[in-house]
């Protein structure tokens, strides 16, 4: 009888080991567009007032109200190869609003039978119209689970940027 519990539970020790594939695969589901805001003179600035940035031919906010905002992360839809957001900021006395276009390439990475595949992205270019954003420049075109920046945004004029220090 105990000859057979011991058996029982070596089975199940194997069974468990062999399954823990999962363990080693991509912790992250979702490659993230890593966006930074910069001055025209190259400064890294932060956005004081507030910045709502939606999909565009969707209703789903992607950032919502967010205030003193110097780096932006956005997820990339799977298929299409370009994508649009719509980047509203506004204060008390003024309210602007820009597009953003993304082209990128989508593809799918596998790792092991074990684990899901994942989208990753090429940036092939960006760009946007010009109320507060005066440029985008991509830093890394490469969109996959590394925290690098993808892209840079440069703000033109008032009241849009205050400076921060590079300490941050």
């Amino acid at each position: 009888m105990m000859k057979k519990s011991i058996q029982a539970l070596l089975a199940s020790v194997l069974v468990l080991l062999s399954s823990c594939d999962l363990l080693n695969c991509t912790q992250a589901d979702v490659s993230m567009l890593r966006m930074e805001i910069y001055d025209a003179a190259g400064n890294k600035v932060m956005l004081p007032d507030t910045l709502t940035i939606s999909a565009c031919g969707t209703d789903q906010i992607l950032v919502n109200r967010d205030v003193n905002t110097s780096e932006i992360l956005l997820p990339l839809s799977y298929h299409a190869q370009r994508d649009t957001f719509i980047m509203r900021y506004y204060g008390k006395y003024y309210s602007m609003q820009d597009t953003l276009f993304v082209e990128k390439t989508n593809d799918v990475y596998f790792e092991s039978p074990d684990c899901p595949t994942v989208m990753m992205h090429t940036i092939l270019g960006a760009s946007c119209t010009n109320e507060f954003l005066g440029a985008v420049e991509v830093a890394s075109e490469k969109v996959n689970f590394e925290e690098v920046t993808h892209l840079r945004l440069i703000v033109q004029g008032e009241p849009s940027a205050s400076r921060i220090s590079h300490e941050e």
